[in-house]
């Protein structure tokens, strides 16, 4: 008896927990296609047209973006390059920077040879522009192209890429980082840097570039006294712990959301597509920031 008393109850939580469910994105719907009752200043009223068209949810984007998924050479290592797909050709694609509450419209065009998608990871956006391909729209083909459009949610560090044949794809490069400020920005940074950390062929590249190749390209400066904010993401499937060598730094984002008490540390592990930002303050001159690809002086 008593056992089937705690099955009906575990049934009954299921329950509730799909009714739920179901009357948020009810909710959410409303919110998305409906005028707000008492409309604020940043509140805006999105369209419901087809999905995947431009103009199907606002007609004056504040950030209009166009991505080409494409399969480029990259240049790995002296000289020795790889074959990449990129968004643009690039690797890591492009940066999308936006401001909390702008209308933001992504429209990409498919040159690669299967079909691919773009999702907005660790982003709030209507589930039909979260580029899942079966499940919240299908695959864009070779030769196609598609419009994703929604509102930036809250200021933070995320980051976009393929949802399609997902683990080969991302392997190959596709994604890059979306960075949305606060109204009126950062200015309490002197400057502000994005890691990228991924893994292809043995390599561990940050922003596409491997030791000793960072040095050249990707080595990040701070002049005694500076207020610097690194944003590191890891984009694949492995742990990245990142350390400080005669700093300390403080954790102050974790995935895009403020840490309400921040730590002061000098290792922090950066799980599989985890976001994580923090603070060095320039107060140690001639010493370096260091993993086994990058360096800060």
């Amino acid at each position: 008896m008593g056992k089937r008393i705690l099955i009906l109850l575990a049934l009954a939580l299921v329950g509730m927990f799909v009714i739920a469910c179901n009357d948020s994105s009810e909710a959410s719907d409303a919110v998305n296609t409906a005028a707000p009752t008492n409309p604020g200043p940043t509140q805006v009223v999105l369209g419901d047209g087809p999905v995947g068209v431009a103009g199907s949810r606002f007609t004056d984007p504040d950030v209009e973006i166009n991505l080409t998924a494409e399969v480029v050479d990259w240049d790995k290592l002296d000289g020795k390059t790889v074959e990449i797909w990129g968004y643009d050709g690039q690797y890591p694609s492009p940066a999308i920077r936006a401001t909390v509450g702008d209308k933001v419209r992504v429209n990409l065009t498919n040159d690669l040879p299967e079909a691919a998608t773009i999702h907005w990871h660790g982003l709030e956006v209507p589930n039909d522009q979260g580029g899942v391909p079966g499940i919240t729209q299908r695959g864009v083909q070779p030769g196609e192209t598609w419009t994703y459009e929604f509102i930036a949610p809250k200021g933070g560090t995320a980051m976009y890429h393929t949802h399609s044949n997902t683990i080969i794809q991302l392997s190959k490069g596709l994604f890059g980082s979306f960075i949305i400020e606060p109204k009126g920005g950062l200015p309490q940074y002197d400057r502000q840097y994005t890691l990228m950390l991924h893994e292809m062929q043995g390599l561990y590249p940050i922003n596409g570039h491997s030791f000793p190749k960072t040095l050249e390209d990707d080595l990040l400066k701070i002049r005694t006294g500076e207020k610097v904010l690194l944003r590191m993401i890891n984009v694949r499937q492995f742990h990245h712990p990142m350390h400080l060598h005669g700093y300390q730094f403080k954790l102050v984002q974790l995935d895009g959301n403020p840490v309400t008490n921040p730590i002061v540390v000098n290792t922090q592990d950066i799980a599989p597509g985890q976001t994580v930002d923090v603070e060095v303050i320039g107060s140690n001159p001639a010493r370096g920031f260091s993993t086994a690809t990058s360096s800060l002086t």
